[in-house]
């Protein structure tokens, strides 16, 4: 694949992804439950999230290939390729559910905002940014780059009308409760994101030492962006009234300023369309690698012959993601993607620690610092949170996300009886 990006593009892709549709929704239903320590909960979900990072950086350092999970797992567990079918296919899952329910919002705000009601809107966006993911990375790249720009400026306007206020800051005094840690198991979802850039691997320009750079730099500046947006939110609006609003960032603005809060609203459909774009480019490069590794048909891993993109494996997210589209609206099916990448998470930081025990001496361009013996202690901690947090999802998805997983594995015994054809 051809190598475009530099550390810049990672680097807004990763937080374009990251500060995308989820903080203009959690952060209400987050305040009802962390009340007054809504702060804190960013700080203790954003500290969960970059232990996860870590150990993303050190794996995308040594395996610098598109798939992600499914090849951290395939080279880590060789003797076990049921489990690197199963993770990729699981992240597939999770990107094509976002992909559709995002762009279901995306539909939900254009059509709010600009007062006008279009039914295949949501299929238009998908069409449209699956096009443009044929076109091109680095087509895609630019426009990823102008939304994000945006996004980051509406976040930043709405910090600024927060800070006006003298009540900004006050609610960092709060020691952490019970409802802190509640409140982070949500809203570490919202820092979801980090782990698609490591798809872009093979088109990065030295992969090695870029990736892990762009991980940190693309949590941190989200990280920072999320704890002043949640005391700003707490400054203009109390937590009952922002967890009772759909839209609380609008409305925490509309207290001051009307004009803010139009510009905030409208920043929304940017951030939408942002996150469809890079789900759709992100999930099409591990369809492409598990074709490639013959664990999905060839003709997934057919490219474009000027710009060697993954045209067939685009259109295939485009489908199963059009096929979620009535589904789009339901909560559940939004969690499902959750689900699958705390799922792929705790898999992932068991995989790190078990390379560290069995092959310590492999070169690790990144390393993550700290350990006792052999064990690591940041991956350690991760895996533990993440294993965590799968238990605060409703048992609807727990049914769905068990019949997914259980259609994916029929898949792969159907497959292992009758190998792919390579070409």
């Amino acid at each position: 694949m051809k190598k475009v990006l530099s550390f810049a593009n990672l680097t807004l892709y990763g937080i374009g992804m990251i500060v995308g549709a989820g903080i203009y929704s959690v952060i209400g239903k987050a305040a009802g439950v962390a009340e007054e320590t809504l702060g804190l909960s960013f700080l203790l979900a954003g500290g969960a999230a970059f232990l996860t990072a870590l150990s993303y950086a050190e794996l995308s350092s040594m395996f610098p290939k598109a798939g992600a999970e499914y090849i951290y797992l395939k080279n880590i567990f060789p003797s076990l390729p049921i489990l690197s079918f199963v993770c990729g296919s699981m992240m597939v899952v999770a990107g094509v559910c976002t992909a559709a329910t995002v762009a279901t919002a995306f539909s939900g705000y254009v059509q709010e905002t600009l007062k006008f009601s279009f039914v295949g809107l949501s299929f238009v966006v998908l069409l449209l940014f699956s096009l443009l993911n044929i076109w091109g990375l680095k087509e895609s790249s630019r426009i990823n780059a102008v939304f994000t720009m945006i996004e980051v400026c509406g976040l930043v306007l709405f910090i600024v009308m927060g800070m006006r206020s003298e009540n900004f800051g006050q609610n960092l005094s709060f020691t952490p409760e019970s409802k802190t840690f509640s409140g982070a198991a949500m809203i570490i979802f919202a820092y979801f994101g980090f782990e698609n850039i490591v798809n872009f691997a093979e088109e990065t320009r030295d992969p090695q030492k870029q990736l892990p750079r762009a991980i940190f730099l693309s949590v941190t500046v989200a990280g920072v962006l999320y704890i002043l947006v949640s005391l700003s939110a707490l400054a203009l609006m109390n937590p009952a009234e922002l967890a009772q609003s759909e839209g609380p960032l609008g409305a925490a603005l509309q207290k001051t300023s009307m004009q803010a809060a139009y510009i905030v609203g409208g920043i929304a459909i940017f951030s939408t369309s942002n996150t469809v774009l890079i789900s759709i480019l992100s999930t099409s490069r591990i369809v492409f690698s598990m074709a490639r590794e013959n664990d999905l048909p060839a003709l997934f891993k057919k490219q474009t012959k000027n710009k060697e993109t993954p045209w067939v494996a685009s259109l295939l997210v485009l489908t199963l993601a059009s096929l979620m589209l009535p589904a789009g609206g339901i909560a559940v099916i939004a969690s499902v993607s959750s689900f699958a990448t705390m799922l792929a998470f705790s898999i992932v930081n068991l995989a790190l620690i078990h390379l560290r025990f069995t092959e310590p001496e492999r070169e690790r361009p990144f390393r993550v610092p700290g350990h006792i013996g052999r064990m690591p202690i940041a991956p350690l901690l991760a895996f533990l949170t993440s294993l965590g947090l799968i238990f605060f999802f409703q048992k609807q998805v727990y049914f769905v996300g068990g019949a997914l997983i259980g259609l994916i594995l029929l898949f792969y015994f159907i497959r292992t009886k009758r190998n792919f054809p390579k070409s």
